[in-house]
């Protein structure tokens, strides 16, 4: 957690703006993704209006994250020399095209044809399929601001790591990772990578997630909400570790958040 008021203050309003950017991903995405034929599925006309719908928002995300870098750095550490981060070109490289267009037919195309095939109604299919076209194409967008952050904090000399900080009402996976290390001492992580990603599964944000990775210059002292997940951790996973531990802790958190 951000050590001044007005760091905490960044970072939330980053997060709520990055899901703001978000909601306006999820509406046009859905939006071409009922313009779509669903027995045209290949139709790459289709695919290059949606990829070129995420470059904008992408250039959106990026900038976004480049003025919370320098926000926070400015309120956290205010004597540190000037750095400034370094401005990428996060809508328009080529591997995130790729990555993106690969999603857009596992969580699409390839779901509605299977439905399809399965015996229901074309359109129905495609309704069905929507809402996991838009959560990974919200995960694309999104990656481009993240990956400022990242490589900022990289060469930034005065950053020393990250903290995990979930939104409002995070899964479980996520909940578990803001929890860890908050027993002895706060996890911090010196890249974007290792911020949002487990050793046992290699899993990074996934679609939907609303996590941001926050920038450490000092002491680390984990948000209000990580220091709950990781009390019900302990509690609920007592003596028992791996995949129990987790599933325990799934139930657990899933318990909590029907309150």
């Amino acid at each position: 957690m951000a050590a001044t008021p007005a760091g905490r203050a960044a970072t939330t309003a980053h997060r709520l703006a990055q899901g703001h950017i978000s909601a306006r991903v999820v509406a046009e995405v859905l939006g071409l993704w009922r313009s779509l034929d669903p027995l045209r599925l290949t139709d790459p006309g289709w695919t290059g209006q949606v990829l070129a719908a995420l470059a904008r928002h992408r250039e959106d995300s990026a900038a976004l994250a480049a003025r919370y870098y320098r926000d926070f750095r400015r309120a956290e550490v205010p004597a540190a020399a000037a750095f400034a981060p370094r401005p990428a070109q996060a809508g328009t490289s080529a591997p995130w095209r790729n990555r993106a267009a690969t999603s857009l037919r596992v969580t699409g195309t390839r779901v509605v044809a299977r439905l399809i095939l399965g015996g229901l109604d074309p359109a129905r299919a495609l309704d069905k399929a929507g809402p996991g076209v838009a959560a990974a194409s919200s995960r694309h967008v999104l990656e481009a601001g993240r990956v400022i952050v990242q490589t900022t904090l990289r060469a930034d000399p005065a950053a020393r790591g990250w903290l995990r900080v979930t939104d409002g009402d995070p899964c479980a996976f996520c909940a578990m990772l803001a929890s860890r290390g908050a027993i002895d001492t706060p996890v911090l992580y010196r890249s974007e990578r290792s911020a949002t990603t487990t050793a046992a599964t290699g899993e990074e944000y996934h679609d939907g997630c609303g996590c941001q990775a926050e920038p450490v210059f000092g002491r680390a002292v984990l948000p209000d909400t990580s220091q709950r997940f990781a009390a019900l951790w302990e509690t609920s996973t007592e003596g028992l570790s791996g995949k129990a531990a987790r599933s325990a802790f799934r139930r657990a958190h899933e318990t909590a958040r029907r309150g």
